[in-house]
């Protein structure tokens, strides 16, 4: 997916004071009202911070996304631990 196509948000009021986006199916961040303001947070729950209007929250909203790459790096999944205390299968029975 190329910047020059992407998906209008869609913002939908999931509560009195909660504004959730989406970008076709996908989720794409919210902004809900502070206490001197209103917060913008990205689809992966980063802070994009205090805005004075629900406009300018919700611009911080999609200017994230426009900055953002197309795939977002994740962190390898840790070892999963046993109660002793050893390291166990990464994956389940073959």
């Amino acid at each position: 997916m190329s910047l020059l196509h992407l998906s209008p948000l869609s913002w939908r009021q999931a509560d009195l004071d909660v504004f959730v986006a989406t970008a076709g199916s996908d989720y794409a961040g919210f902004v809900g009202a502070a206490i001197v303001g209103f917060e913008a947070h990205g689809p992966l729950g980063e802070n994009l911070g205090v805005h004075t209007s629900v406009d300018a929250a919700q611009a911080a909203v999609d200017g994230h996304r426009v900055r953002g790459t197309d795939s977002v790096p994740r962190r390898p999944r840790p070892l999963r631990t046993r109660r002793s205390g050893a390291h166990g299968r990464v994956c389940g029975p073959t």
